[in-house]
């Protein structure tokens, strides 16, 4: 569903990504860390020091999480939740920014750790993580290749998602609103591919050049750039939300309020463990 949009670009997505904590509650959240290590594990074969060092920064994460960003989350679902029929493009950028900013955290938190790991590999590691990185890519490709929708009707078909995720199935008159407020957009899922591309072959060429002087500086640039957005995209992002939810009918409305109460009581209780 991320292809077609930057991770940091629909603050929903932070809905969707905690959706699992309502589900099964304190059971997704105990298996974070492993779930991150494991994700990591997947790029190279690691020796067993340094998948201690990943395992364990893993676990560090997950405490650092609970209690510093967790009660962020649980902030930024109160606000959804208080959206009416009022909402204003303006709430919605608040928010994002609220969730960039948890966003941003979590890659805070890791960057250092990436940069001591990658100073530790050896030339085969990065060999095999550029690998991994084509691999990834190779599938973006095909799945674009395969989708039969256009852009406009991508962008609806995941706006539905997001939407029935919150047990809301969005109206005839909705659905137009993504199609219309959608129009003019340029479909850059080939151009975000190729510039992920990019982006990768540099890194591994960061990479190759780990023991020279300046690479920390080097590496933690090219970090940085990572999930950059394009702001046209957003504004559009932003509007359409706003549109639909200030639009929801009274059912709609109640269904949206209680499935992000779920949420947010969800997180209360992985908190208060």
């Amino acid at each position: 569903m991320t292809n077609w949009m930057s991770k940091k670009t629909f603050i929903l997505l932070l809905i969707f990504n905690l959706s699992a904590c309502s589900m099964v509650g304190g059971l997704w959240y105990e298996r974070i860390d492993i779930w991150i290590a494991n994700q990591l594990l997947e790029y190279a074969a690691f020796s067993p020091a340094q998948e201690d060092q990943i395992r364990q920064t893993a676990k560090e994460f997950k405490q650092w999480h609970l209690k510093n960003e967790l009660p962020k989350y649980k902030t930024v679902l109160i606000r959804f939740q208080s959206l009416d029929a009022q909402t204003s493009v303006s709430e919605i950028e608040t928010i994002y920014q609220a969730g960039f900013q948890l966003s941003d955290g979590a890659i805070n938190f890791f960057r250092p750790f990436l940069i001591e790991l990658s100073k530790s590999l050896t030339n085969k590691q990065v060999t095999e993580i550029g690998i991994h990185l084509d691999e990834m890519l190779t599938t973006r490709r095909t799945r674009l290749a395969k989708e039969n929708n256009t852009y406009q009707e991508s962008l609806e078909k995941s706006f539905v998602r997001i939407f029935r995720l919150l047990r809301v199935k969005l109206n005839d008159g909705q659905r137009n609103t993504i199609r219309l407020l959608s129009s003019e957009l340029v479909d850059t899922r080939s151009e975000s591919i190729a510039i992920r591309e990019a982006w990768n072959q540099e890194l591994i060429e960061l990479l190759a050049l780990r023991n020279q002087g300046g690479f920390e500086q080097r590496l933690t640039s090219h970090l940085n750039i990572l999930g950059s957005e394009d702001a046209d995209t957003r504004a559009v992002i932003n509007e359409i939300s706003a549109n639909i939810i200030a639009s929801f009918d009274e059912k709609q409305r109640a269904r949206y309020q209680i499935r992000l109460g779920a949420f947010i009581m969800s997180i209360d209780q992985i908190i208060g463990r």
